[in-house]
């Protein structure tokens, strides 16, 4: 897969490109009254298009953008092949994509309100095959991926105000990291790291902060990841689209303790 001759165009200027500032606040703590600052999350709204023509709307931590772009394609099954991009440009609010090919050439796309802004509907009926089995993992490597990922956000210990999402390999090796405002984006961001860094997702496993609802897991399905693990819970939803599409799902993962709700036989216990 060849993402070298993708261009890449960013008309971001320097100013703009903060993802925290600080803000002054009154702290109250115990019996204690004081003047503070905090750093806060700081967000954008970005329209996604593709080939001339919108297909998303979203709010982002306005970082990574070019990541998020490619990532965000390819989980949500608008590209089946990464490499048939050509161009990204960066230009705020606007981030625009050129592809060769893609997969929702000829289809009417709908829009669907989500927390993470607006995105494509298409996903909630997925027509393809379910995964191939994948990789296996020990247990102990779970766990580590899962202090890892808490080691890794740094923008939410300062903050409180962000998710993460890190991909892991066989080996315990992370491969890609990235944190943003909304749950869905910081997939899509690791994602497309990933794919820019020659790193192949669906020898990876996943693991995020959040809730795991269907669209969550089809983010993960499309990118090829068999394993889905969170610190969180899974809706019904996302349980019964893992179970449709063979992808092990972990809720609730806190060394020692992990709840796994579909296809344990990845995960050496």
């Amino acid at each position: 897969m060849n993402l070298q001759k993708i261009r890449f165009t960013d008309h971001t200027a320097a100013s703009e490109k903060a993802i925290t500032r600080d803000h002054q606040i009154i702290a109250v703590r115990e019996e204690a009254v004081e003047p503070a600052t905090v750093q806060v999350c700081m967000e954008d709204a970005f329209i996604l298009a593709l080939n001339g023509k919108p297909i998303a709307t979203q709010k982002l931590t306005p970082a990574e953008l070019e990541c998020f772009a490619l990532g965000f394609l390819v989980c949500e099954g608008l590209v089946s092949d990464p490499s048939c991009i050509a161009a990204v440009e960066i230009d705020p609010p606007s981030i625009l994509v050129e592809a060769d090919t893609c997969s929702c050439e000829g289809q009417d796309i709908s829009l669907e309100v989500r927390s993470a802004g607006i995105g494509v509907a298409q996903r909630q009926g997925i027509s393809g095959s379910p995964l191939r089995e994948g990789i296996t993992i020990d247990k102990e490597v779970l766990f580590e991926g899962t202090r890892q990922m808490h080691e890794i956000a740094a923008v939410w210990r300062s903050t409180g105000g962000t998710h993460c999402t890190i991909l892991v390999d066989a080996g315990g090796q992370v491969r890609s990291a990235a944190e943003d405002i909304g749950r869905h984006n910081s997939v899509d961001k690791a994602v497309g790291k990933a794919l820019l860094s020659g790193v192949k997702p669906d020898e990876c496993f996943m693991v995020c902060t959040g809730r795991l609802p269907a669209d969550m897991v089809a983010k993960a399905y499309h990118a090829g990841i068999s394993i889905v693990v969170s610190n969180n819970a899974p809706f019904s939803s996302g349980i019964s689209l893992a179970e449709e599409t063979n992808i092990t799902l972990v809720g609730f993962a806190r060394q020692p303790r992990m709840s796994i709700y579909a296809h344990p036989g990845r995960i050496r216990l």
